[in-house]
């Protein structure tokens, strides 16, 4: 699991962070300057239902991209994931 801000994205690689294969992402953009929105989170098809969205959405939700901001969700996995942890919307 990385974090990128260069792309805007947390990034899980299979095989060296380096130089392995892209298999998942949570994206964000910024809205203003006080507004973080994780637009979208993605994973291969051949993986899905293994835990890494989550994973994903986990990892996204307490990292350092957020900072102070506030957060808006439009990505529907990421509200999902906010209404059965609550308490991360709260940071």
């Amino acid at each position: 699991m990385v974090h990128e801000p260069g792309e805007q994205r947390y990034a899980i690689y299979q095989g060296d962070d380096d130089e392995g294969r892209l298999v998942g992402e949570a994206h964000y953009s910024f809205v203003g300057e006080h507004t973080i929105d994780f637009d979208h989170t993605v994973v291969l098809p051949e993986l899905r239902g293994t835990g890494l969205a989550a994973l994903l959405a986990h990892h996204a939700l307490t990292g350092d991209a957020i900072g102070h901001r506030d957060l808006q969700t439009s990505c529907w996995f990421i509200e999902g994931y906010l209404s059965r942890h609550p308490e991360l919307r709260e940071r």
